[in-house]
């Protein structure tokens, strides 16, 4: 049988240590009892029959019939007597008995008759045998009415303590439930202290609950700070995958990303857009010369003189190590492109002051705007690298807008031969 909760499993602890106390105090009541009885019994006899023993000797000298059967009769009037009987040797033998066998009547008590003459002639004998049965049951039947009034004296003690003993577990126990039902996880809450001292159980399980919150608590916290550092971690390394590590401008990978969804969109609204591609002029000899630490803080410069000059919803890129782009996905007009271009390349044709030095560096533009120069990535930026080439064939520092059957080849009939020093 399943028990629903402590204070039954108290009540059937405390009910049937009653029930067993109770059980061997009624037993050991009653065979004490039915002995008591019997001893009693057997001592009331032994009086009778002092009692009687005068006129019993009396009929054993006498023979007189009628003295031994008021004899008998005096002893059978007692409840404690089921069968008497008086003889003497001159055959004189009355008896009379409650029941008809004897087997009923099983204890024998017997006592020889002495002459009212002489004490040392025995005139007769004097028999009674005890009803042992009845007296057993009269004990029982006494002993059962004791029990009774001792029964309910143990069990109402015993439902005062199981009602003790439960406010005193129980009590505690669902003041420690309530606290923990009002706790929110991840806050520093605690279960208020239990008076008692701190051998008491209950007062302890409140002190192990306590240190166990703090454990979860801690335990909690360590696990969001984890989920934070990973989060953080995870956030840095997307990060990385689509920015430059030195200017922390969107990478290749991410500017082409960037530029498949101004294509879509241009396709969508059936609107213009442009792709500038710039190289700077003259930054091999800043590596070169002032060594590649200078060269990395111009070129976090650079990064952000393009993000000033340009717009917010444009995209500035660096794909290569000197080498630029900045997606404009939405314009007027080609003026419009030529006008971001030029405002670049003014930017960029400032002089930087990079700790003691001043270094001065331009860049060669080439632009091409969507849809003339190109519908799709691969044919904006080959037309725009293109224009750029051509830019730095026309001296440099300057800006160019590509056009149909411009080539680097019709130019110069070849490659820039001093692409090696931009």
């Amino acid at each position: 049988m399943k028990l629903s909760s402590l204070k039954m499993r108290l009540f059937l602890i405390v009910f049937a240590s009653t029930a067993v106390i109770g059980g061997c105090t009624v037993l050991l009541i009653i065979f004490i009892a039915v002995q008591n009885e019997l001893q009693e019994s057997k001592q009331q006899v032994y009086q009778l029959m002092d009692a009687v023993e005068y006129s019993a000797a009396i009929a054993g000298y006498s023979g007189n019939k009628e003295i031994a059967n008021d004899v008998i009769k005096g002893l059978l009037r007692s409840d404690n007597v089921c069968q008497a009987r008086l003889y003497n040797k001159t055959g004189l033998d009355i008896a009379s008995s409650k029941y008809t066998g004897e087997n009923k009547c099983p204890e024998t008590i017997a006592r020889d008759l002495h002459s009212p003459f002489d004490e040392q002639e025995i005139v007769g004998h004097l028999e009674t045998r005890m009803d042992n049965t009845f007296i057993r049951e009269r004990a029982r039947r006494e002993a059962g009415q004791l029990a009774i009034s001792l029964l309910a004296l143990i069990i109402l003690p015993g439902l005062v303590i199981w009602q003790t003993i439960a406010r005193l577990i129980t009590i505690p126990i669902h003041y420690l439930s309530r606290q923990l039902h009002q706790i929110t996880p991840g806050t520093s809450a605690r279960i208020k202290s239990i008076s008692g001292r701190k051998e008491d159980e209950i007062v302890q399980l409140a002190h192990d609950v306590n240190h166990l919150l703090g454990v979860v608590e801690d335990t909690l916290i360590e696990e969001r700070e984890q989920r934070l550092l990973i989060k953080e971690m995870k956030q840095k390394y997307q990060h990385l995958a689509h920015h430059d590590m030195l200017t922390g401008l969107p990478n290749r990978s991410l500017f082409a990303d960037r530029l498949q969804q101004m294509l879509a969109q241009a396709k969508r609204s059936i609107s213009h857009g442009a792709l500038v591609y710039l190289d700077l002029d003259k930054f091999k000899p800043v590596n070169d010369t002032l060594g590649h630490d200078v060269g990395d803080l111009v070129l976090k410069e650079i990064a952000q003189r393009l993000q000033t000059a340009v717009r917010e919803s444009d995209t500035v890129a660096r794909i290569g190590g000197d080498e630029f782009v900045v997606l404009l996905p939405t314009i007027e007009s080609k003026q419009d492109a030529g006008t971001v271009a030029e405002k670049i390349r003014h930017a960029l044709d400032q002089p930087f002051e990079i700790g003691e030095h001043t270094i001065h560096i331009g860049c060669s533009i080439g632009i091409a705007v969507y849809p003339e120069h190109g519908d799709d990535e691969i044919s904006l930026m080959k037309n725009a690298d293109t224009a750029m080439y051509q830019a730095k064939q026309n001296g440099r520092n300057n800006v160019q807008m590509y056009f149909e059957g411009m080539n680097p080849y019709s130019v110069a009939g070849k490659w820039p031969t001093d692409t090696a020093e931009t």
